[in-house]
């Protein structure tokens, strides 16, 4: 007895000396090393439980232990001592992470660790380092469908939805869990949501089935009332989204039942929305007569539950009846008898709107929105004054639909859109502002909107103008003026008004207004114009005061690098870009973007071959990434060196991006080092269009390859736009002008032109 209770003892009290030593000292923000942490260290001189009693002392066993169980000891002890600090007992959360990561670090592949540790590191929004430890514990036992749980729920909140979709599969298909359990039922309704939020309508279907089946039947998956209460009444799994969801996937049986189900709990509304249901379920069956019978009784109780749906589903019908020409009829008949129904009155304008009859549907909604209105309102008036050509008109009503809200701007974006893309409409709209500015009648919201309009035909100084205008007429103190000369600084630096760009930044700055976050952004965004303006010392100025507000955003650092880059100012580049993989080892996207940086420096600077090795250390470790495919293919294809390797590597990358005009320019380039002329000429022509503002080495590459297909005259076209474009650019480089320079020369003296070297950039 005497030897089992001390036993007992001495574990108790080997776990409490790894508790003291944790109370005795705050624990560190980031994991230490363990290798001088001794959870035992206190009994190795021995111990007696009562005075009397013989001293006990730790058994030495004969073989010594080797370093390796001693750490899983050691690591033992670290989690048993987390155990007892989140226990309920102790509730002492943040100790136990830190006894769980002295735990993981001792012996990294034991997975009870990472099923106690990975929690801990999410609930403390402790997001990498749970990410990384996850990773880990699925690798070790990738049926641990808890911990795939917790991978999803964290990727679905990053919106990385297919993610997320993949871990809930792995943790469905896990043999863990019991097909008829709670955990099941729920990890099912959580994968049906992000299948129904992906559209991905069967897979939802699935899902949702076998909750509704859990609901109908809580004992068949031993859930409690509770349970199955808690799921009625959150949205997604409420009776009427479930046969919502059964529906969209074709599950119409099951989705009738829902929906009745729905209706019987609830009230007049319920019943309405079961009349539209079947209705709906009837005309998926292809019971085009019935489904119409069903929802007449909808249209003559007059409900309106189901908003404008019942009326395109009249659309759909009578369309599958051959019988159309009867719409706008029906809906005349009953909007007579349900004047005060907006939803049937704005779907009749729409339709009206539809066959051209525009004053018709003018008058409805002219009326509807004198009575009050909502969003759909303007926007369906706004629609009709667009195909009307009505300037003035749909400049004052887009205004105040924009000033209802949020609601509103989201449901007129689609025709702002339609209205950006109206060169004839647009500029007798900014006209119409102007007019109505003189007059004194230009609201804020009609400014702001004509700002957005100019930006998107692409005349800055216009855009410029209603922003200056907006920023006077803006009188809502909830809507800062800091923010709106944000929005037209960052247009004027998009839209490649640099200087203007950089007075607009400054301003915003000499407002006093931003806070340390803004202030570092806009420092960021000015060094951006000034570097563009080719002020690279008041550009690495701009650059510098960003960093030393937030030095923490490697997007500062980086662009510091960029500039010195620029500058051609290669070793301070190099450094800086050397830095900055250093201070932010950890964050694989800024290393890599790091390494394609530098070897572009060593290129700029000469050094060819330190440039190719970095972009080979990176192609071993990420053969599939576009970017190293490309960049290493284009810089081979440059030296002349493993062509058809390149032209493979190039290839590839432009599967994953098939657009981008870069990639689009190595494939011709390549293309022409192997001398397939004529075949070079279409991507290389694609990607002078590309480009964002055009690229003269881009140009020149398409000078070379026309030459050599002997179409002389378009080869000369050519090089004068590379010339144009090198000739523009805020950094522009010597050689390559002196090199198109002496290409055009030898076109306009009557000689022969002469072809591109083999090699030559």
């Amino acid at each position: 007895m005497r030897s089992a209770l001390q036993q007992r003892f001495f574990v108790a009290v080997l776990l409490f000396s790894g508790v003291a030593r944790l109370d005795a000292q705050a624990p560190p923000a980031v994991t230490k090393p363990a290798d001088s942490v001794d959870p035992g260290g206190a009994l190795r001189s021995g111990y007696r439980l009562q005075e009397a009693d013989d001293l006990a002392v730790p058994l030495q066993p004969l073989v010594p232990r080797s370093a390796a169980i001693e750490s899983r000891n050691e690591a033992l002890s670290w989690y048993m001592t987390g155990r007892l600090l989140d226990s309920d007992h102790r509730n002492e959360p943040r100790k136990a992470l830190e006894a769980y990561r002295k735990a993981v670090k001792l012996d990294p592949e034991a997975i009870e660790i990472y099923r106690n540790l990975v929690p801990l590191e999410f609930a403390f929004n402790n997001i990498e380092a749970a990410v990384v430890f996850a990773a880990k514990a699925v690798q070790l036992d990738p049926d641990d469908y808890k911990i795939l749980e917790l991978l999803a729920i964290q990727a679905a909140d990053s919106k990385e939805l297919p993610d997320a979709i993949k871990y809930l599969e792995l943790a469905i298909k896990s043999p863990r869990i019991d097909k008829h359990s709670p955990e099941f039922v729920m990890l099912n309704k959580s994968l049906g949501m992000l299948y129904a939020a992906t559209g991905q309508r069967e897979r939802a279907a699935d899902c949702y089935e076998i909750v509704f089946d859990a609901i109908k039947t809580p004992e068949k998956y031993e859930m409690d009332q509770r349970l199955k209460t808690a799921l009625l009444n959150d949205a997604p799994t409420s009776y009427e989204n479930l046969g919502q969801v059964l529906l969209d996937g074709n599950r119409l049986k099951l989705a009738l039942e829902a929906f009745e189900l729905a209706a019987g709990k609830s009230s007049r509304a319920g019943a309405g929305n079961l009349i539209f249901n079947r209705a709906k379920i009837l005309f998926l069956s292809e019971k085009y007569e019935e489904a119409l019978t069903e929802l007449e009784k909808y249209f003559d109780a007059q409900r309106t539950s189901k908003g404008r749906l019942p009326y395109q589903l009249l659309a759909d019908i009578l369309a599958k009846l051959n019988r159309s020409d009867e719409l706008i009829r029906r809906l005349e008949a009953m909007a007579e008898n349900d004047a005060q129904n907006a939803f049937l009155l704005y779907f009749l304008a729409d339709k009206l709107a539809d066959v051209n009859e525009l004053e018709r549907a003018r008058a409805i909604y002219d009326a509807k929105l004198r009575s009050g209105g909502d969003a759909s309102g303007y926007v369906g008036l706004a629609r009709v004054l667009r195909k009307m050509q009505k300037a003035d008109e749909l400049l004052e009503v887009l205004g105040r639909g924009i000033a209802r809200g949020e609601e509103s701007i989201a449901l007129l974006e689609p025709e702002i859109k339609a209205l950006s893309e109206d060169k004839t409409l647009m500029p007798r709209m900014i006209e119409s502002g102007r007019a109505r500015a003189k007059s004194n009648q230009l609201k804020f919201e009609e400014a702001y909107l004509l700002a957005k309009f100019a930006a998107a035909l692409k005349e800055p100084e216009t855009s410029a103008e209603f922003y200056r205008l907006a920023i006077e007429l803006n009188h809502n103190p909830a809507r800062p003026v800091v923010m709106i000369q944000m929005e037209m600084a960052d247009m004027l630096l998009e839209l490649r008004k640099y200087r203007e760009a950089a007075d607009a930044y400054n301003e915003l700055l000499a407002t006093k207004q931003l806070s340390e976050h803004g202030q570092a952004r806009t420092y960021w965004l000015l060094s951006q114009a000034l570097a563009f303006e080719n002020r690279m010392d008041e550009a690495l100025d701009a650059i510098s005061k960003a960093i030393q507000l937030d030095d923490n955003d490697p997007r500062y650092r980086f662009y510091e690098a960029r500039i010195y880059s620029s500058a051609k100012r290669w070793d301070d580049a190099i450094l800086k870009f050397d830095q900055l993989m250093k201070d932010f080892a950890d964050n694989k996207e800024v290393v890599l973007l790091g390494q394609f940086s530098l070897s572009n420096v060593y290129v700029q600077k000469g050094e060819l071959r330190k440039g190719e090795e970095i972009l080979e250390k990176v192609f071993e470790v990420n053969p599939d990434n576009p970017q190293v495919n490309n960049d290493l293919g284009y810089l081979w294809a440059d030296q002349g060196k493993n062509l058809e390797q390149a032209e493979k590597m190039i290839r590839k990358a432009l599967t994953v991006e098939p657009e981008n005009g870069a990639y689009l320019d190595s494939l011709g380039w390549v293309l022409f080092k192997l001398g397939r002329y004529e075949e070079a000429i279409p991507p290389l022509e694609q990607a002078t269009q590309k480009i964002l503002g055009g690229d003269a080495t881009g140009w020149d590459h398409l000078g070379d390859a026309l030459l050599k297909a002997m179409r002389v005259e378009k080869a000369v076209e050519a090089w004068k736009t590379a010339l144009q474009h090198s000739e523009e650019d805020s950094t522009p480089d010597p050689q390559l002008i002196e090199r198109l320079k002496d290409k055009l020369k030898q076109h306009e003296s009557k000689t022969e032109p002469k072809p591109a070297e083999k090699g030559s950039p």
